[in-house]
């Protein structure tokens, strides 16, 4: 027994827990040159439900800036309206829910609780994703179009699922993906 206690400290070393906060990778620039407005869209209210959101709300707004500035939509995207602006602009006040589910088939994972612990190579473990982003566009304060987008994802990992999470990040990373690319449909089609 004395020995397993040596063995605990040892064993919090690991993490094995998914981090959901993948933002959606940069897209290449799309065509800026003809856009399809003239006028500026303004990212306005940009709120993640989610207790870890502090500094992965302003990476998500950098990142969604990014991809609403390559998408050739409109002439400029700004996350501050200029107070001297006097011109028509659009806004777009987004809300973001996350959940995330993963569970284990123990039948096989057991092994790695005990006795072979840390090396046993079979952990068959599933996970599912669900990001909802709801947004309202407007165009001076008037509202275009308010909607709600959800996207699902889900993979699976059968050797090391407890230690290799870079599978499930990589699911996330593309399922926030598919969420930004509806809402850029979505806009393109509201305009």
């Amino acid at each position: 027994m004395r020995s397993f206690a040596y063995y605990v400290p040892f064993l919090l070393l690991f993490h094995c827990a998914v981090d959901l906060r993948q933002v959606p990778p940069p897209s290449p620039n799309g065509n800026t040159n003809r856009t399809q407005t003239n006028l500026p869209l303004v990212i306005g209210k940009f709120e993640i439900i989610s207790a870890d959101r502090g500094v992965y709300t302003d990476a998500w707004r950098m990142a969604l800036k990014g991809h609403l500035t390559s998408s050739g939509l409109f002439s400029n995207v700004v996350t501050e309206l200029d107070p001297k602006t006097t011109s028509d602009f659009y806004t777009i006040d987004i809300e973001m829910k996350t959940h995330y589910n993963d569970k284990y088939n123990w039948w096989y994972t057991w092994p790695v609780l005990w006795p072979f612990t840390g090396i046993w190579p079979i952990q068959y473990r599933e996970a599912e994703y669900k990001v909802e982003f709801k947004y309202s566009f407007f165009k001076n304060k008037s509202l275009l179009k308010e909607e709600t987008i959800t996207k699902k994802g889900e993979t699976h990992e059968f050797l090391y699922g407890l230690y290799k999470v870079r599978n499930f990040h990589r699911m996330i990373e593309e399922t926030n993906l598919e969420a930004v690319r509806s809402c850029i449909q979505n806009l393109y089609e509201s305009l």
